[in-house]
């Protein structure tokens, strides 16, 4: 669990060297992953199909409703622009929230897999329905989406205070950050 790589990483950094320099080029690098990382993969993609679908669904509506570039949204008085704004609303609230997730995703998928793999796929599978729902023209539509990504997006948050908790909490780290500071002349 998180002991284990706080341990791994206290021992590297109390080996011989304690130096900043990165690694020589042609040093080979050996990366493992944990049992079951690569399924954290099947919402990274998935969420790529998302985008492409919203993005299809701003460009059907602004052909549909008239709204040409570079308005972002309808523009004030236009007979359509709450019909327009809420299928733009949907693909830029998922932009606004993208990255955040399938970034928390992948790192906590580091420790918990298998969790960090199903979160992901709940917030992508919420984000289709939350489309689907707001593209109908009425902001309440969007709410199962929203409920349902929220089973994914909101594990992925607790395992990633669950890893910084017990990072901050582990002896080995308070022994490497001690070792760190004496290395720049700070005693604590």
């Amino acid at each position: 669990g998180t002991s284990h790589l706080v341990q791994q990483a206290s021992r590297q950094a109390s080996g011989p060297c304690h130096s900043e320099q990165p690694p020589s080029a042609a040093m080979p690098i050996k990366i493992e992953f944990p049992e079951g990382y690569a399924l954290c993969f099947v919402p990274l993609a998935l969420s790529w199909v998302l985008n492409f679908f919203l993005t299809i669904q701003v460009a059907m509506g602004r052909k549909k409703y008239k709204v040409e570039y570079p308005n972002l949204y309808a523009p004030p008085g236009h007979k359509d622009a709450d019909k327009f704004n809420c299928i733009q609303r949907a693909h830029q609230n998922t932009l606004e929230t993208w990255a955040m997730v399938m970034v928390t995703m992948l790192a906590v998928g580091l420790v918990y897999p298998l969790s960090a793999a199903a979160g992901g796929l709940a917030w992508v599978l919420g984000r289709f329905v939350y489309g689907i729902g707001y593209a109908l023209g009425n902001p309440s539509f969007r709410l199962p989406g929203g409920i349902l990504m929220h089973f994914g997006d909101f594990p992925l948050m607790f395992m990633a205070f669950r890893i910084s908790y017990n990072v901050v909490t582990d002896a080995a780290t308070a022994s490497m950050a001690k070792g760190y500071a004496k290395h720049l002349g700070i005693e604590l």
